[in-house]
């Protein structure tokens, strides 16, 4: 037997194949990719081997390796340390030594870079690889879930989210659909069952950036909980609060007061909100708009965290549908101590993005509201998985 091939799916398997029928002293003599597989020809002819030795003999002589192997590297180094010396006496001369070692200084300057130069350098390099995936190209058509992979990145998702979703559906072949499968499972690793908690909680507090809609959420909640709770002439039983650096109550919470014919009111210290909550917690639903430019908001945060460890005491956190994954973060570090519940607001003014979406997954929050902020009346929405996913796939 002179030559061989083997088509295999890979280059190991191929090269294993000749082994075995040529024998170990086989050479390959060609190796090339056919419809997806690796076909591969070898030979135990003796011209064959004679012929691909001599090939890699030429080669070796190409490298850089020669270059090394007849060369007296000590007596190299003792020269150019000797001329270093000469070079450095004779500038001393020509300089003098008080200018030296400002020269040696720059000299040191032109060649080296500083620490944080080179510390911005690697991390501009680390920001542009975090989400690439080195793979082979020709691999996509073999393997749906490759395919899916790159496609779901391509969308703006999370290498960490797609990452743990592959995982969940390795080797299952009954799924029609992986991506809207994917929405599915994204979906309901985000949302959280609100509209219960809403009905049965005694205080609520609002809490988010200024501008997140806050006080459209407060009289949005307000209205359902009249429509569902209590009955015309038990509207006392509800009240609203602001808490905020002045006394006087927001104007636009005022009116939305009027509207609903409940009581508004206001405090301006942490003292007076602690005392207005104990007062009143048994005897009407409270609702509390927070502003998060008070003076005490450090106090505020470890008041809320502990009274929030009570189920009827619900953290309702805003955050508007156009808000950048940074601001996320830094929301969710602010309140990660007080079990907040994401109150997705100004839907009707923009939408929100995979990206963003695969944040509030890594963090582990949970979407109870879905809220737009041009109309109070018929835009308040409780959170369901499957609405979600579609909202997902509508906007990729």
């Amino acid at each position: 037997m002179t030559q061989h091939k083997v088509i295999a799916d890979d280059s190991l398997s191929a090269m294993d194949e000749i082994s075995r029928i040529l024998g170990k002293e086989a050479v390959i003599l060609e190796t090339k990719r056919v419809n997806g597989k690796i076909e591969i020809i070898g030979s135990n002819n003796i011209e064959d081997i004679a012929s691909s030795n001599a090939k890699k003999i030429n080669k070796q002589k190409s490298d850089f390796s020669h270059l090394f192997s007849n060369h007296n590297l000590k007596k190299d180094l003792q020269k150019r340390q000797f001329n270093k010396i000469i070079e450095s006496k004779n500038m001393e001369n020509e300089i003098g030594s008080e200018k030296l070692e400002e020269y040696n200084y720059n000299k040191l300057s032109k060649n080296f870079i500083d620490i944080e130069t080179f510390s911005n350098f690697t991390n501009k390099i680390e920001n542009l690889l975090k989400n690439m995936i080195v793979t082979d190209i020709y691999e996509f058509n073999n393997y749906n879930s490759k395919s899916l992979t790159i496609e779901l990145l391509k969308k703006g998702f999370s290498k960490n989210i797609v990452s743990e979703f592959q995982e969940k559906i390795m080797n299952n072949e009954k799924i029609e659909d992986p991506e809207l499968f994917f929405y599915h499972y994204l979906a309901k690793k985000l949302v959280l069952p609100f509209e219960d908690q809403v009905i049965n909680s005694d205080v609520m507090f609002l809490n988010g950036p200024t501008g997140s809609g806050k006080t459209t959420l407060c009289a949005k909640i307000s209205s359902y909980i009249l429509d569902n709770l209590f009955s015309a002439n038990e509207k006392e039983k509800l009240s609203i609060l602001s808490f905020s650096p002045k006394s006087t109550v927001n104007s636009k919470l005022l009116n939305f007061g009027k509207l609903l014919n409940l009581k508004v009111s206001s405090v301006s210290s942490l003292d007076n909100l602690v005392k207005y909550i104990e007062e009143n917690k048994l005897k009407t639903k409270l609702i509390v708009d927070i502003s998060l430019e008070n003076d005490e908001l450090s106090g505020y945060l470890e008041y809320l965290e502990k009274i929030t460890l009570n189920k009827k005491y619900l953290n309702l956190l805003a955050i508007p549908s156009s808000t950048n994954k940074n601001m996320i973060k830094s929301m969710m570090n602010l309140f990660k101590s007080s079990f907040p519940t994401i109150a997705l607001t100004k839907l009707d003014e923009s939408q929100i993005s995979a990206e963003e979406l695969s944040i509030f997954a890594e963090l582990n929050c949970r979407i109870g509201i879905l809220s737009g902020s041009r109309s109070i009346i018929g835009s308040l929405a409780f959170a369901k998985s499957e609405v979600l996913a579609q909202y997902m796939k509508d906007i990729t």
